[in-house]
């Protein structure tokens, strides 16, 4: 079992044990800073350390500031009569215990078998009367807090269980989904000429690399995979084209000569959609994507951004990727 596998297993377990109540909350706590630790979610950690095993304080006694600003937004904040923002710091296993414990002293507290004679009979049980009446008072006041803020904090496990939960469970279907596109852009890269072939490598080395400047490379080298592709694509639909311009069917002419491989992918989009309807949508979003990656092109060239990041590189390879599904799906149509 991996260990998001491991982790989706856990936040069921949490969720089915407080809807069933079949499951302490403290034990639900618990079971949280797991999950964090699985996903290595370094926020959650802390915070369901503090959960678990109390907020850490200065050395006059304050909660420190970041670990006082992650319990107010986690169930634990509210608002005084004075209008002022507070939060209460007892841990959840203290809060349980003092339930059990408060549960307990009320049946400690009772007139039953209790007898008084004498002339301060009547005084003597009236007093008595009140203070049970007063001491069970307080212990019910003392649970009712305590489970208000049981039920703040049972919220708070519980809602990061079911976020959790989600995120896992759309992460496993988005995985399955894309395995299986990978697998056909796979099928149909293994067409592509040698050359290409080699362009994909070097896009691999680059973005393992730790050095900027193959970002930069990195998002060339997907502009040069392009070319290479449109390359094949017009000359395998346009097999007797002999001219350097294509006119699209709006009657404008396009340069399909050179390296001008939006054009040359406009033009074998043109030819696609006669196969199918919902070719035109796909091509569309080819285009899009054609003219994203060209843009971060000529953004770096002008210097515009000082360099090209990880994030640029990596979302660059991500639409080259979905784009060659795209335009393996077109020709499937």
């Amino acid at each position: 079992m991996t260990k998001t596998e491991e982790a989706l297993e856990t936040c069921k377990k949490i969720l089915d044990g407080i809807e069933l109540g079949t499951l302490s909350i403290s034990s639900a706590a618990l079971l949280c800073l797991r999950i964090a630790r699985l996903l290595n979610d370094i926020n959650s950690i802390y915070w369901l350390q503090c959960e678990t095993g109390g907020y850490p304080r200065t050395n006059d006694g304050h909660i420190i500031n970041k670990a006082w600003e992650l319990a107010y937004i986690h169930g634990r904040g509210s608002y005084n009569k004075d209008k002022q923002k507070v939060i209460f710091s007892e841990i959840i296993s203290e809060l349980e215990s003092d339930v059990i414990s408060a549960n307990k002293a009320i049946g400690n507290f009772s007139t039953a078998g209790v007898s008084a004679g004498g002339e301060h009979a009547t005084s003597a049980m009236r007093d008595l009367t009140s203070t049970v009446a007063n001491s069970t008072g307080q212990l019910l006041k003392r649970i009712s807090e305590a489970k208000s803020k049981i039920a703040s904090l049972t919220s708070a496990y519980y809602d990061y269980a079911l976020k959790t939960y989600i995120e896992l469970s759309f992460s496993n279907t988005t995985e399955a989904i894309f395995d299986l596109y990978r697998e056909k852009v796979n099928n149909y890269l293994s067409s592509l000429s040698k050359d290409t072939i080699l362009k994909l490598q070097a896009i691999d080395d680059k973005i393992n690399s730790d050095n900027p400047e193959f970002y930069s490379q990195a998002v060339t080298t997907c502009r040069r995979l392009f070319i290479d592709v449109a390359t094949e694509l017009f000359n395998k639909t346009f097999i007797d084209f002999t001219g350097k311009t294509f006119k699209t069917k709006s009657g404008k002419e396009i340069d399909v000569s050179g390296d001008h491989y939006i054009n040359k992918i406009s033009a074998v989009i043109e030819k696609l959609e006669e196969k199918s309807a919902k070719n035109t949508l796909i091509g569309s979003s080819i285009i899009y994507i054609l003219d994203w990656i060209e843009n971060l092109i000529l953004l770096q060239c002008k210097g515009v951004h000082s360099e090209i990041t990880k994030h640029d590189a990596e979302q660059c390879i991500i639409h080259t990727y979905v784009c060659l599904g795209d335009i393996l799906s077109m020709q499937e149509s």
